[in-house]
């Protein structure tokens, strides 16, 4: 497994969110399989699928990519609070990874969270967006990565 990401496709970016996504993203295009079957490969998923990054293509299981340079074993940022209860309500909550990486772009741990580990219990509500944001009132929530019970991460 090679576990370098390839920086040239970064030249295109100036943004470090978006770099960080593109390099990610290839990368587990590129070196991972699907730990649900015996696919040897994730494909990503179409633009602006919310919440799904990845799919087996032969089982079909969704998988989420949450990137980040410097791993909190406690918890990992997330999108909105109301969406992802109803995903967890509805049974629809994708596999999540989540990826460390180096300031030279090599993946230093990746973690996989169960879909079925999802629950109420481990969403943090975060605190509405002021009001001279763009999405003044929006409310996000946090993953407590920490509350999963070690045998449920691998």
């Amino acid at each position: 497994m090679n576990l370098q990401c390839r920086i040239d496709l970064a030249s295109k970016y100036k943004a470090g969110p978006q770099i960080a996504r593109v390099l990610s993203e290839d990368w587990c295009s590129r070196e991972l399989y699907c730990p649900a079957c015996d696919s040897d490969r994730l494909t990503g998923s179409k633009p602006n699928n919310p919440a799904v990054d990845f799919q087996c293509a032969k089982c079909q299981q969704p998988f989420q990519l949450k990137s980040l340079r410097n791993w909190n074993p406690r918890k990992v940022v997330d999108a909105g609070y109301e969406a992802m209860l109803r995903a967890i309500r509805a049974d629809r909550t994708p596999h999540l990874l989540l990826l460390q990486y180096s300031s030279t772009w090599l993946i230093q741990n990746l973690l996989l969270v169960p879909r079925m580990l999802f629950s109420k219990s481990i969403i943090e509500k975060r605190n509405p967006l002021g009001p001279d944001a763009r999405r003044a009132g929006w409310i996000g929530c946090n993953i407590l990565v920490g509350e999963i019970p070690p045998t449920g991460k691998s």
